[in-house]
């Protein structure tokens, strides 16, 4: 019987590498999924649950908003800044 859309497989594993440089992204990082913790290497390819690979890909597009909302606001704050030293 085929498993039902939307539903996972918590053993089906995937390929990640997470990016690897030499000074803020050194380290390895830590997921934890349901009780479970992973310490993930970084800068070379490992397997990992999926589910955790999706805790890593939000925590990515979380950060991402997270920056541009910070840019958005520095903006804003310029802008009123200068309108203030009229």
């Amino acid at each position: 019987m085929a498993a039902s859309k939307g539903k996972q497989n918590p053993e089906e594993r995937v390929k990640i590498q997470l990016f690897k440089d030499g000074e803020r992204y050194k380290d390895d990082v830590f997921v934890a999924v349901n009780g479970k913790a992973y310490v993930i290497k970084r800068g070379q390819p490992v397997m990992v649950p999926k589910a955790v690979a999706e805790v890593l890909e939000r925590s990515a597009r979380q950060d991402m908003a997270t920056a541009a909302l910070i840019d958005e606001e520095t903006r804003r704050w310029k802008k009123a800044e200068a309108a203030l030293n009229l």
